[in-house]
């Protein structure tokens, strides 16, 4: 039998290198990449851009009831071939091939073109693209694409063109792109695309929409926000990250306050976050804003959007997160600042709203934070609707209500006070309580009105008893309720308020009035507020979603810091309570203090 001799690996292995199989469908794929028509205009503002123009204008107009656009520049125009006419065969068939890519590294400084498919983008604008470019003795030629069509046209043209200038002209435009394409957009869109573009290389663009009759300069955007100076530049292996970022003083709308990402001064990515390893804060904070530059980076070519993941965009992200704790630092220094400018103006106002609640909830279950309490006068009956005073028993005003009874004298005795209401003291400290009369109509009584306390509730001693005004104290911690009786005449009431005597490390309380607050930023966190009894301070979570999204406007911030006073009172009042009784109780502050806010 004869021997069967086995192939060896390297015998049936087979080596080549690729190749496009059919041009034409892959010049159709890259063309039909760009579908931002806007991006398209973009394209051929940089190309200007790359040729060092100085003037740019683009012209939006109609033109047989069709509309059409147009961007000229003053640049050094196309370059010529060797018979001096321009290298528009060369542009046609070098698809991917950019000449751009040919220049010295002194030539090669600010351009950004690099691919050669710029011109292909105008597939997702318009039907036709001329480009019209001099020769060396002045006379214009003009190269013609059509949209879906693989053949060009070159021919000679008449008119007046800029010295060493190009024009391109793109029409009719396709029906999605005419209500895209206007003067205003092209204006916004220009200035975020190419804002340090503009600035770095004093280009000036202006904008003829003869359609709507408007004249517009595209001016670089300016960002709102106070800039973190702290930051400027990275160096990394491949090149400075150049880092500009704005804070601003209350969240914005996530569409118009972003991070942006750009290579050498034109945009790439609308927003950093739109890379996973950056969806956290504190770049999704609303407040944040600005650039961060690497013009190190490679672009993804077909749209020219986004970045390649590569060793250099590695690179970017790596210097980016370095920075993360100075943005967060820097962001909270300046919430701190802002919180102690805002925290005056927003107490004094929640601070007027928790007062006013007080006047119609029940003293003996609500302690607000012991706000102090000003005595409230009794009213006289209302003459319009009949509504008794609420000093007044409810029993006491229904009667008077039914009955005809003759008015009350000035100097007649019908309500005593006694203040503060909601008095806390530590064991062996005293209280010093004080009690006044008051007529029917709200006035005090200061002559011959006689007062006499006692102790109804609890273990204490009164001491320096002095009419009006007594001090209490207690030797062990309890509640002592305190009564005064106030005698004229013929006429008695009285009054009673209740004295704590407790532990303040046992006290959930605070004996230092209404607390101020104090942001801290804890984004991985669901609480929003917290009150910490020691400092008597509200302790509130700036990272919060509903924190960042009150921050639109002052007013609906304020209300946000109210109805966080309002949990934290009645967690305070009732922490024994059901939750379908706590969100009851919850409920009735907010109505009442809502209308101040």
């Amino acid at each position: 039998m004869p021997n069967r001799k086995t192939a060896s690996p390297k015998e049936t292995t087979n080596t080549g290198v690729l190749r496009i199989g059919d041009q034409w469908n892959a010049i159709s794929i890259i063309a039909q990449s760009q579908t931002h028509p806007l991006k398209a205009v973009c394209e051929l503002v940089e190309n200007a851009i790359d040729a060092r123009a100085k003037n740019i204008e683009i012209v939006r107009r109609r033109t047989n009831d069709q509309i059409m656009l147009e961007v000229a520049d003053d640049g050094h125009g196309v370059q010529l071939d060797q018979d001096g006419q321009p290298h528009f065969g060369h542009i046609a068939t070098h698809i991917c091939d950019s000449m751009k890519r040919r220049l010295s590294r002194r030539l090669r400084n600010g351009v950004h073109g690099e691919f050669g498919i710029g011109l292909l983008s105008f597939w997702s604008l318009g039907q036709q693209l001329r480009m019209i470019a001099g020769d060396s003795d002045g006379r214009l030629h003009e190269l013609v694409l059509n949209r879906g069509e693989q053949s060009y046209f070159v021919s000679p043209v008449r008119g007046l063109l800029a010295v060493g200038g190009t024009r391109i002209v793109v029409g009719p435009l396709l029906e999605p792109s005419r209500k895209m394409v206007t003067g205003e957009k092209l204006r916004r869109y220009l200035a975020n695309e190419l804002r340090d573009r503009i600035r770095t290389s004093a280009v000036r663009i202006q904008i003829s929409d003869r359609i709507s009759r408007k004249q517009l300069v595209v001016t670089p955007r300016e960002f709102q926000g106070d800039r973190l100076d702290e930051l400027r530049s990275i160096s990394t292996p491949h090149g400075k990250l150049i880092v500009e970022l704005y804070l601003r003083l209350t969240a914005n709308n996530r569409q118009e306050t972003r991070v942006a990402v750009c290579k050498d001064g034109t945009r790439v990515l609308k927003d950093i976050t739109e890379l996973i390893p950056f969806e956290r804060a504190p770049w999704t904070d609303g407040r944040l804003e600005g650039i961060l530059d690497f013009p190190a980076l490679n672009l993804a070519p077909g749209t020219r959007k986004g970045v390649v993941p590569d060793e250099r965009c590695e690179a970017f992200i790596e210097a980016v997160h370095g920075i993360e704790p100075a943005v967060t630092k820097a962001i909270e220094r300046r919430d701190q600042a802002e919180s102690a400018i805002a925290n005056r103006q927003i107490l004094r106002q929640v601070k007027r709203a928790f007062l006013s609640a007080l006047r119609e909830l029940p003293e003996d279950q609500y302690l607000f934070f012991d706000v102090p309490y000003r005595a409230r006068r009794p009213r006289a009956p209302d003459a319009g609707n009949g509504r008794p005073t609420t000093q007044r028993s409810a029993a006491r005003a229904q009667k008077e209500t039914l009955a005809v009874a003759p008015p009350f004298q000035p100097s007649q005795l019908d309500t005593a006070v006694i203040t503060p209401r909601h008095a806390r003291r530590q064991p062996k400290g005293e209280c010093v309580l004080m009690a006044r009369a008051f007529d029917g109509r709200g006035e005090q009584l200061i002559d011959r009105v006689y007062y006499k306390w006692r102790i109804v509730e609890g273990e204490g001693c009164l001491k320096d008893v002095e009419g009006g005004r007594c001090t209490i104290t207690a030797h062990e911690p309890n509640r002592v309720v305190v009564e005064v009786k106030a005698d004229k005449g013929i006429r008695t009431t009285t009054d009673q308020v209740a004295v704590k005597f407790i532990e303040h490390d046992d006290d959930y309380g605070s004996v230092r009035g209404l607390p101020s607050y104090r942001l801290q930023a804890e984004p991985s966190q669901t609480w929003r507020s917290r009150y910490d009894v020691k400092r008597n301070e509200i302790i509130i979570n700036s990272a919060h979603r509903d924190f960042l999204a009150s921050r639109t406007t002052m007013a609906k911030h304020r209300r946000y810091i109210g109805k966080l006073y309002a949990k934290e009172v009645v967690l305070l009042n009732f922490p024994h309570e059901s939750s379908s009784e706590a969100m009851e109780r919850l409920i009735e502050v907010i109505v009442r203090t809502e209308d101040s806010l």
